[in-house]
């Protein structure tokens, strides 16, 4: 007879629990250690390497791996790539101020101050790596710039030295980021959409269903907009990783645009229900609850689980057509049983819900039908990928260059008066530090956390230099004792809290410590060096302080005005792709005002507040201007909805009382012209683009109605709405 064989027995608890501390270690904590092994390697190999093959100074090229060091594969890349180009762009603006002023050191400093000024406007005014080529741009004029002036001849053969270092540094960080241990943004995305499409989902039921109170809702679209802006950082990174990533590049693209519109959509509905019911027409929500109900259950059916990934979507994409089809016999029904108890007040209300209805049913299906496509990388777009277009502020731009220009001739003076020998390093310094945070909502915190950086590496510097290097021969040696103090600077900048602390760390200890090939133990002039880098480090912070703060409420006031003026933009944009640009712009313009705040805190609940109505301000406007497009509208009812453009175009420039009320006389006379010729106008597609018109109109009455709206859109000039919450920013 047979031996029936035991079963196996359970596994101890403590091993289960073992393994689940390992993996919860592995996926946070164990990454950032891979980040700082990999980093250290990756910098030790071009230290080696550059002193193998003689290089002037070998320092450059292990500071420019710490510099370019990024957890995923893709951002190391992408970071590499536009430092390559930042450094080149420098090396050739270093050939022309050369060439043009060496014999005039004033002449040389003022037109080296007005290139970086040139370069920090770049910086502020795009976004990602693309800013980076600039701060390069104008860090690397001064690193070859300056010692240039001193022998002139030999400014080709410093620009050439400086790039091959750099590159080699940019070579060893790019191989070991992609061949050891890779962390591929790839992977991130994939979870990141996945959980996105599965979250908006589950946000769209609960709204269709009305189980989210306002509060809720409210922080799901703050959640939104986070999302899209750093999923499009994400993909543009992302690009440089594999092939597959750039195939994926325009899907993902076109994922995130239809995202921004499916969010903007759900939206735009529910405040437009909540007027009706607000201003007690709620005969039309009434009515269309029941279509609310079964758009719910077409996305997902009670008791169904969400899809898990994109190849699960397509049932959705089946259900969300049928309902489409389903959806104008359905509304006729409703409007049918609504017709003998209303006016033609609230039929215009039902009206004007089923269309919004309709337009976010489509758009919802538009992008399900995107995320489905992901599994099938290989079919074409249903639809072409628009470019994301972020927002840039030009005279935001210009006060950063105005800033940096300024912080570099203040330290350029005081070097000339002073003659002091260490002025280049100072003036290099206020350079970077200007140009590294042109951009960042608070700059003064940032450069504080950088400077207490610099001071902990110029302590590691010393120590290294003078008590650890002299008792060591051989690079094995030298790069036993150079890891503990990158490993320690390394750590603190995977750390988002102490990011800037470790990178003003690692920034100073590779550039003080002075690798050469014939070490020079000279302690004056390492202290000398530091000194001067933190004295440049002042200056650019109090040129932050005193030259407009960046958090400061008149800046921060012409930032919301230029949000509000979006819808200027959407008033009298060209029509081609306008949807789109109105879109991710003014998301970027809000993510740039909300950077490094508390998303709880009431400032930047304003702010959402005050983009969710541009938002759906501009699409109201957008949707009237299509209709106006439509050749069978007649010339006489386009004139009159162009005039009522005009009118509301006045008002959201500046939403005044007196502007408001004519903005709605002139809606209501628009839509009396468009009611006395739908009256005589036959069956057929004038009919059509009438009531899309008249639909649009009313939309738009009913947004100009409604107070809170009109009160959030005129909180411009409310001080409470430009200060932010105090103690809310952070470093970017």
């Amino acid at each position: 007879m047979a031996a029936v064989p035991a079963p196996a027995a359970p596994a101890a608890p403590w091993r289960a629990g073992l393994r689940a501390a390992l993996r919860e270690w592995a996926g946070g904590e164990g990454r950032a250690w891979i980040f700082v092994f990999k980093t250290a390697l990756a910098a030790l190999l071009a230290l080696w390497l550059a002193m193998r093959l003689g290089l002037d100074s070998p320092r450059s090229a292990l500071l420019t791996v710490v510099i370019v060091a990024q957890p995923a594969s893709g951002m190391v890349l992408a970071k590499s790539f536009y430092r390559t180009l930042g450094t080149l762009a420098g090396c050739l603006g270093t050939f022309l101020l050369v060439g043009l002023f060496a014999q005039q050191r004033e002449l040389f400093l003022g037109a080296m101050a007005l290139w970086v000024g040139l370069c920090t406007a770049g910086a502020a005014r795009y976004r990602n790596f693309q800013a980076y080529a600039f701060i390069l741009a104008g860090y690397t004029t001064c690193l070859i710039g300056f010692p240039a002036t001193l022998n002139p001849p030999a400014v080709f053969d410093i620009a050439v030295t400086r790039v091959s270092e750099v590159m080699l540094g940019i070579l060893c960080a790019g191989v070991v980021a992609d061949l050891v241990l890779p962390q591929r943004l790839g992977a991130t995305l994939v979870a990141t959409v996945r959980g996105r499409y599965k979250d908006f989902l589950g946000f769209v039921t609960g709204a269709l269903r009305g189980r989210l109170d306002r509060g809720a809702q409210e922080r799901a679209h703050a959640r939104f907009v986070a999302d899209i802006v750093a999923f499009e950082a994400q993909r543009d990174a992302a690009y440089f990783e594999s092939p597959d990533a750039r195939v994926r590049s325009g899907r993902l693209r076109l994922l995130n645009a239809e995202f921004m519109s499916a969010t903007t959509s759900i939206h735009t509905l529910g405040q437009h229900m909540q007027r009706l019911r607000t201003r007690g027409a709620g005969a039309a929500p009434a009515a269309l609850a029941p279509l609310y109900e079964a758009l719910a259950d077409a996305l997902l059916p009670p008791g169904a689980e969400p899809p898990a990934m994109a190849a699960e979507a397509a049932p959705v994409v089946a259900r969300l057509e049928r309902f489409l089809d389903e959806l104008p016999a359905r509304a006729a029904q409703a409007r049918g049983a609504l017709e003998p108890t209303a006016g033609a007040e609230a039929l215009l209300d039902f009206d004007s819900a089923a269309e919004l209805l309709r337009r976010f049913c489509r758009e919802m299906r538009d992008y399900t039908e995107s995320y489905a496509a992901l599994a099938q990388p290989g079919t074409p777009l249903a639809r072409p990928a628009p470019s994301y277009v972020p927002h840039t502020d030009l005279a935001t731009a210009l006060l950063s260059g105005v800033r940096a220009t300024a912080a570099l001739l203040a330290v350029s003076v005081f070097w000339i008066a002073s003659a002091w020998p260490y002025g280049a390093g100072a003036a290099t310094l206020a350079c970077v530090v200007c140009c590294l945070f042109a951009a960042a909502p608070a700059p003064l915190p940032a450069v504080r956390a950088m400077g207490l950086g610099f001071l902990g590496g110029l302590a590691a510097a010393f120590a290294c230099a003078f008590f650890v290097l002299p008792h060591l021969d051989g690079f094995a040696l030298l790069a036993a004792g150079l890891l503990p103090f990158l490993m320690l600077g390394l750590k603190l900048a995977a750390a988002p809290r102490t990011a800037l602390l470790g990178t003003g760390f690692n920034i100073m200890f590779a550039s003080a410590v002075n690798l050469e090939n014939h070490m020079r133990f000279d302690p004056a002039a390492l202290l000398n060096d530091g000194f001067a880098a933190l004295f440049g480090v002042l200056v650019a912070g109090l040129a932050f302080a005193l030259l407009v703060p960046p958090d400061s409420p008149r800046l921060r006031r012409h930032l919301l005005r230029r949000l509000r003026a979006q819808i200027l933009l959407a008033c009298f944009g060209a029509l081609a792709g306008l949807r789109h640009r109105f879109e991710n712009s003014t998301r970027d313009l809000l993510s740039q005002l909300v950077a490094g705040s508390d998303p709880a805190g009431p400032g930047p609940r304003r702010l959402l507040g005050l983009a969710l109505s541009v938002l759906e301000t501009g699409h109201a406007v957008i949707d009237l201007r299509g209709t106006l497009a439509d050749a069978s509208l007649p010339q006489q009812q386009r004139a009159a909805c162009r005039a009522c453009l005009r009118r509301l175009a006045q008002f959201f420039e500046r939403p005044v009382p007196a502007r408001r009320l004519r903005a709605l006389d002139s809606l209501a006379l628009t839509a009396a012209r468009v009611d006395a010729m739908l009256a005589f106008a036959p069956q057929g597609a004038g009919s059509d683009a009438l009531r899309r018109a008249r639909t649009s109109l009313h939309v738009l009455r009913i947004l100009l109605l409604d107070d809170e709206t009109c009160t959030v859109l005129s909180a411009v000039e409310d001080p409470a709405a430009v200060a932010p919450s105090t103690g809310a920013f952070r470093a970017a």
